[in-house]
């Protein structure tokens, strides 16, 4: 497919584009170390995701799945506008903190954006080698969607950015015999994946048995088996599994305790925004 090392050129091109531009925009931000820290942690994405265009070539097995992409021109040369006017009012040091947001805003839910989503799929349905490259990049969208839902006027952009396809679909385990609070648990996390529910230790340990999980929140005291012993059963099939694991409990001395261990873990009743949050780190850090 000759057409095809040109279309991934663009988009690297582009990738690295928005890379510098986070990188400036990191070192123009304002007393806000979680803007900075974002604009860093985007621009290293982009660098990543600039490296993943430009050595996709020699994994492609075969072009059924991207001989249909068509690169609208006409969005990229836009999108290229915007980075050029962007860039210049960074170096001139005329960007606030809100503009340097809303650059991000309408950088992530740009139609070249959607154009490399759309890339990226394609590339993910032609091998699996490129799954793990469509959880990354999930990630990525889901970090910039948590941002702008935080930050008081912005999230009028996230109607955009959630329109964007989506490219990699998690799967979330929520472990707890009340099944008011399993709804409740479920309700919240639904934005960060596919969320499936078990009643009881056993019944989890079956799910986690038959696949994969990137996060998995338990109750502790649960009938058949508790939360420890399920803990404990999944790390033996599964080393290293309770990186996953996030433990809701509402006794103190077992919050304690899991802690102490290194396991994540929060005391209920908890916030939305606290649940949300230690999910979205144990995601994170699956990248």
């Amino acid at each position: 497919m000759p057409r095809l090392p040109e279309m991934l050129g663009k988009l690297s091109e582009m990738e690295e584009t928005a890379a510098r531009i986070y990188w400036k925009g990191a070192s123009a931000v304002r007393d806000d170390a979680e803007l900075e820290s974002l604009l860093k942690g985007l621009a290293l994405e982009e660098e990543e995701h600039m490296r993943l265009l430009q050595g996709f070539g020699p994994h492609i097995r075969s072009t059924e799945g991207l001989s249909s992409l068509e690169l609208d021109e006409e969005a990229l040369g836009r999108t290229k506008d915007y980075f050029n006017l962007a860039e210049k009012r960074i170096d001139a040091g005329r960007l606030t903190n809100d503009n340097l947001i809303d650059c991000i805003a309408t950088t992530e839910s740009s139609e070249w954006n959607r154009e490399f989503l759309k890339v990226i799929d394609a590339l993910k349905q032609d091998s699996r080698l490129f799954i793990p490259v469509a959880a990354r990049i999930q990630q990525h969208k889901r970090a910039v969607e948590r941002f702008l839902g935080s930050r008081a006027g912005f999230g009028r952009f996230l109607g955009a950015m959630r329109s964007l396809p989506a490219v990699w679909d998690e799967r979330l385990l929520v472990a707890d015999d009340d099944k008011a609070v399993a709804d409740v648990v479920t309700a919240v996390l639904e934005d960060e994946g596919r969320v499936e529910t078990a009643s009881n230790g056993i019944e989890a340990l079956n799910k986690i048995e038959s696949g994969y999980y990137a996060a998995i929140v338990s109750d502790f005291s649960m009938p058949r088996m508790n939360g420890m012993e399920l803990l404990k059963r999944a790390e033996e099939r599964f080393p290293g599994i309770r990186a996953r694991f996030l433990f809701f409990t509402s006794d103190r001395e077992k919050y304690e305790y899991f802690r102490d261990k290194g396991v994540k873990a929060l005391m209920k009743p908890a916030s939305a925004a606290e649940l949300s949050g230690e999910v979205a780190s144990i995601l994170s850090r699956q990248c």
